[in-house]
């Protein structure tokens, strides 16, 4: 009893520091415009993503005591890994970009996207979500939400842009299908007093996803599965060893030889399923970018006598269009629509608070899905020209520095 309660009271101890750490981080929110006449590939909007990887879970302890110190800093200091927001908001009539980082990652935040859109404006703004009060009134509006998780394993990849690229006639000529074009023209169309948040919260992750990767091809290929013996695994196995070894020289005559056991041999990739030889290239593509913990959240506030229910549903089915069957996709995970089982008004309304405090609070999900780069900038970046929204953000005029040589007096 005494070891139990002091484990609840190291864990309790643990989340009461963790809220306090976390109130006190200093947060900037950029909005983000984009030139009208911007035509860049999205591996731009990709090499922004590679360039936030060190906000996150840094590199992992290498011994005993770098563990003990991870530890001690979480529970006694309240330290979680560093994140970031990026969210998609329809208000108003219009359609924002914003990128929410903790202050310290500012400079980072300003070389990154400069360097791939130096037309580009990334202006300091105040969070929007200070306008909506902490508990909202459900006498007086109306909220759906809800939170999306995927439908398989984090190694399975969603249907990412290069899908949804076409080349045309010409060398350099690419047509591309936006798949922010739906979601663009959902939000376009909200009104006033409507309002509509994407938020999409990531920080780096190790390397763990990816020897599940690997696992899932070995599966695929038919390969035995290698596992990794522990310290006291291997201490036995040494002990059990040697027990052999010396009963062996007793017993030798009176044991008969064991036949050695056939290993079960590799089927050759290009003998494989065409299906399955595309799952596996996928896989190992994916496995090879860099990758982040993410999750996904959507919001949809408006007054009772303006809501509308097909808004959510028109968000999450363009979501649809991240999935494949073979693949991987989207499904809800925690949502609002509950239209099974007691108390489903109870339940909902639970819900909604629960997801509306953390969307407020930008609160990263305990249970976080795998986004590498691809997958990260498919779901999140400024649509392309082809997109003819009048609502998006794009700047109307270019700046320009002066010419070379002029007389400054």
């Amino acid at each position: 009893m005494p070891v139990f309660i002091f484990v609840v009271y190291l864990e309790s101890l643990k989340e009461y520091n963790q809220k306090v750490y976390k109130a006190g981080l200093k947060w900037i929110t950029y909005e983000l415009r984009i030139p009208l006449d911007a035509h860049k590939s999205l591996k731009a909007m990709e090499q922004i993503f590679a360039g936030l990887h060190v906000v996150g879970q840094g590199s992992p302890p290498k011994n005993l005591w770098e563990k003990y110190k991870k530890w001690r800093d979480a529970v006694f200091k309240g330290k979680v890994p560093d994140w970031f927001a990026l969210e998609i908001v329809g208000s108003n009539g219009e359609i924002h970009f914003y990128i929410r980082v903790i202050e310290k990652y500012k400079s980072l935040v300003e070389a990154q996207v400069y360097a791939q859109y130096p037309e580009s404006e990334l202006t300091p703004v105040d969070d929007y979500m200070l306008r909506f009060p902490s508990a909202l009134s459900y006498a007086d509006v109306n909220i759906n939400a809800l939170e999306l998780v995927f439908i398989k394993e984090d190694i399975f990849p969603i249907k990412t842009y290069p899908e949804f690229e076409e080349e045309g006639a010409g060398k350099d000529d690419v047509r591309r299908i936006d798949p922010l074009a739906p979601i663009a023209e959902t939000l376009s169309q909200l009104g006033l007093s409507e309002f509509f948040g994407i938020q999409i919260l990531a920080r780096s992750t190790g390397d763990a996803w990816i020897k599940k990767g690997k696992a899932a091809v070995d599966k695929l290929m038919g390969r035995e599965e290698k596992k990794e013996a522990t310290f006291a695994e291997s201490v036995f196995t040494g002990i059990e060893d040697g027990a052999r070894s010396i009963s062996g020289t007793i017993f030798e005559s009176a044991e008969e030889p064991k036949k050695e056991e056939k290993k079960k041999e590799d089927k050759p990739f290009n003998q494989l399923n065409p299906g399955v030889q595309d799952i596996i290239k996928t896989i190992e593509k994916g496995t090879a970018k860099l990758a982040f913990e993410a999750g996904i959240r959507m919001v949809y506030i408006a007054p009772l006598d303006k809501y509308d229910d097909g808004r959510m549903r028109s968000i999450a089915g363009a979501f649809k269009q991240f999935g494949t069957q073979a693949l991987n996709g989207f499904k809800p995970g925690i949502s609002t629509d509950i239209s099974k089982g007691f108390n489903r008004a109870e339940r909902a309304l639970k819900n909604k608070k629960k997801i509306y405090k953390a969307y407020r609070g930008r609160s990263f999900p305990k249970k976080p899905i795998v986004l590498n780069t691809e997958e990260l900038t498919t779901i999140f970046h400024v649509p392309d020209v082809g997109v003819k929204t009048p609502s998006l953000p794009r700047i109307e005029t270019k700046k320009g520095e002066a010419p070379a040589g002029i007389p400054i007096v």
